[in-house]
């Protein structure tokens, strides 16, 4: 390791708090991430079943995946991920459709003949064609895509769709994150997912070791309490005490972020009140296969989950013991009534939702339901967001942000949170260098990733 140049206080240990003080430590300085839980990984979080561990959420990884890729190989866990090609269903009313082929579009019940032919043409011309996103930030999703498609497919598709992942405020969310998100679902001639062996604690656990080989300190089950503005940079309460840092990343969300942060700093943080949507996921461990797919949506009046993914389809059954993992997903606001439902009566819906997709199912083949919440995982995007979006550096303090309020319009992904977290990183290192009389080479090094 070279030289310290700096102390660095990272707040928040999932992937691009980790990615952070990875990055900052090779590059000399000094680190000391906080985390508040008894965990790394954030919504790579994990619970044991039986001797195996399990991931509490579903994570999706594939071959386009460059920063996350990267570090994969970087790490050496590169040639320890496998990669299955994998299917898409869609349940609509009571009937599960495949959706792979133009032969299941075509054989799509859900919509008109000329439904479906509209459905594949807009599609291509989105996938294809459509290569300048120019203007689409400022134009909504559902404007946008009923222009596309027609009014029949946008009512009976593309709206229940957008519902059941913004909620309401689905209409304000621009056309520029869809056109992104298609992009990257659609950037190969085959859906293929991957696969790290052990999950991606695996990739938490192997970042955590390289960390502490470097030098840097992890404090869990520490939280931030409080945090400000100094002459020599940023100043942290934590377990009681103030402790001084040179600079600062945040990982957290804003919202939580806001509500640290004291003095000048309470004018520089972002002050945009961008709306979260959180999840309640229920995991069935079960005993057998439910149905075909990996992943599947559901278009379903009164159905209590709005997808089904059965990651068993890509994770390897050595990882689960033989066991079938499906994960159930409700995407909803933190207050919102769902949000707050019992876990029992979570876990008979469930129960419900399976025999929906496979009458033969029963409740034999469930050895478990486990059900897990997240407040904040996916932002709602308003209009014209991204000349809004917040900047890398909360003004002209010592603090930064790697946080998914900053991942528009990319997809809300571990990829996407490496990328940003390689580039605060580098960021923070060339303000850093600035203040030691290395602004050169720093400024070499800014460029090149940038």
């Amino acid at each position: 390791m070279n030289a310290s140049k700096g102390n660095v206080a990272v707040l928040g240990g999932g992937i691009s708090g980790l990615v952070s003080a990875y990055r900052l430590l090779q590059k000399g300085n000094r680190v000391t991430l906080f985390e508040a839980s008894d965990e790394l990984g954030g919504l790579g979080g994990t619970f044991q079943h039986e001797g195996h561990t399990m991931e509490q959420f579903y994570h999706v990884m594939i071959n386009t995946d460059e920063n996350l890729l990267g570090l994969l190989a970087e790490l050496g866990l590169a040639e320890e991920t496998t990669w299955t090609e994998t299917k898409m269903g869609f349940l609509y009313g009571h009937e599960l459709f495949p959706f792979n082929t133009p032969l299941d579009l075509l054989c799509f019940g859900g919509l008109s003949l000329t439904g479906r032919i509209r459905t594949a043409l807009g599609g291509a011309y989105i996938a294809k064609f459509l290569n300048d996103p120019k203007g689409l930030d400022k134009i909504s999703v559902s404007e946008w895509l009923e222009g596309i498609f027609g009014a029949e497919v946008f009512a009976q598709l593309w709206r229940p769709l957008l519902r059941a992942k913004f909620g309401d405020m689905y209409d304000s969310v621009p056309a520029y994150w869809f056109w992104t998100r298609l992009r990257r679902e659609k950037g190969s001639t085959k859906e293929v997912k991957g696969y790290v062996n052990g999950g991606y604690r695996r990739i938490a656990d192997r970042l955590r070791t390289e960390i502490r080989r470097m030098g840097g300190v992890i404090r869990l089950r520490t939280a931030v309490y409080a945090m400000q503005d100094c002459p020599q940079g940023i100043q942290i309460s934590a377990e009681g005490r103030w402790e001084s840092f040179d600079s600062a990343v945040s990982t957290l969300p804003l919202p939580i972020l806001r509500q640290l942060c004291r003095g000048r700093l309470e004018s520089v943080v972002p002050q945009q009140k961008v709306p979260y949507q959180g999840v309640v996921n229920a995991v069935a461990i079960l005993k057998k296969r439910l149905q075909p797919n990996y992943w599947n949506a559901i278009v379903q009046k009164g159905f209590p989950f709005q997808g089904l993914v059965e990651t068993t389809h890509v994770v390897p059954e050595s990882q689960t013991g033989g066991r079938h993992l499906v994960y159930l997903l409700n995407y909803c606001g933190k207050d919102s009534d769902m949000y707050h439902t019992v876990d029992g009566d979570i876990k008979f819906q469930a129960l419900k939702a399976m025999r929906a997709f496979n009458p033969k199912f029963n409740q034999d083949w469930v050895e478990d339901i486990r059900v897990f919440r997240a407040p904040y995982v996916e932002p709602v995007w308003p209009l014209g967001y991204q000349n809004s979006k917040p900047r890398m550096r909360c003004g002209d303090s010592r603090l930064y942000l790697a946080t998914t309020a900053q991942c528009y319009p990319q997809v809300n992904s571990w990829n996407t949170m490496v990328g940003i977290a390689n580039d605060v990183a580098s960021r923070m290192q060339f303000d850093l260098d600035n203040v030691n009389g290395e602004s050169a080479e720093a400024a070499q090094e800014l460029v090149a990733v940038s």
